[in-house]
């Protein structure tokens, strides 16, 4: 009995270890296109943020053809959630997404973006279709080409949530599964 759950253990460090791993082999392939490593700080790229203020700006297209712009949204709070298609946390939380940018209202707004043809995401024109089909119309997805914001964000997994303030100064980032009633929370606690 024991001996067996050490195995257990053993093996249960030994996926660890292999999920960690930058190195692509059959069993961390999926693990090293969902999670990636980039540097911990944020970095300054095309202004996107001034090291004096912390504050942030972007343009990017979003799927629906218009072009959204942070400092369009100044004096209000904020929801970026970074995801992808291939990502089923991202996908089950699609719903709660929607609800929240049904009641985003003067005091918030929730945007989405994905990065094309970055880290196993489809294309942007397989993205659209491939969304358009899911009947969501109320989250504004944006295409990070390239993936700079993603970049410039230090985004390593998804789904991420960055709260911005109505300053446009970066709130908090958070990594992984947040439920509605958490962002909602996040949202009313930052300035």
């Amino acid at each position: 009995m024991k001996k067996s759950l050490i195995a257990m253990s053993l093996g249960s460090l030994v996926l660890l270890g292999a999920c960690g791993q930058k190195q692509t082999s059959k069993l961390s392939h999926k693990t090293e296109e969902k999670m990636f490593m980039k540097d911990d700080k944020m970095t300054n790229h095309n202004t996107m943020m001034t090291d004096k203020d912390k504050t942030i700006d972007f343009s990017l297209m979003g799927i629906d053809g218009k072009t959204y712009k942070l400092s369009d949204f100044k004096g209000k709070k904020v929801y970026l959630k970074f995801w992808a298609s291939w990502c089923s946390i991202c996908l089950s939380s699609l719903p709660d997404t929607e609800e929240l940018a049904m009641e985003q209202g003067e005091d918030y707004v929730v945007l989405s973006v994905i990065s094309p043809n970055q880290k196993g995401e489809k294309s942007a024109e397989e993205f659209k279709k491939w969304y358009d089909g899911l009947q969501y119309k109320h989250i504004p997805v944006l295409l990070d080409e390239g993936g700079k914001m993603m970049e410039a964000f230090g985004i390593r997994a998804y789904p991420t949530s960055v709260f911005i303030g109505s300053d446009g100064a970066l709130a908090e980032t958070h990594v992984g599964f947040m439920s509605k009633m958490d962002i909602k929370n996040k949202l009313e606690a930052i300035r």
